[in-house]
């Protein structure tokens, strides 16, 4: 087709590239104010003698700034909060960090 041309090369970092570029990842987080931190909310339960049931009711990302966000395991859920703790008493949960 005339006029169709294929697009340039993409500049984006995506998960299947074979290497991460550390000084990519250093400007973004000097760009960003900081790295942003990924966290699981965990609930558990369960009666005396039992064994205890856990489940991960969010998973988020605490922003540079301290603020947080979640997403409910199934995506269908979404929150904003002023900080990761706050999500968690709100959640009746355990704060998990990630790497």
């Amino acid at each position: 087709m005339e006029g169709v041309h294929e697009s340039e090369p993409s500049s984006v970092y995506h998960a299947h590239d074979a290497q991460v570029n550390p000084a990519a990842v250093a400007e973004v987080v000097a760009l960003g104010g900081g790295a942003a931190r990924m966290f699981a909310l965990v609930q558990e339960w369960g009666d005396e003698g039992e064994p205890v049931m856990r489940e991960v009711v969010a998973y988020g990302m605490e922003l540079p700034g301290g603020r947080a966000m979640t997403v409910s395991p199934s995506g269908s859920g979404l929150g904003c909060w002023r900080t990761p703790q706050s999500a968690c008493r709100r959640l009746a949960s355990d704060l998990v960090w990630l790497l």
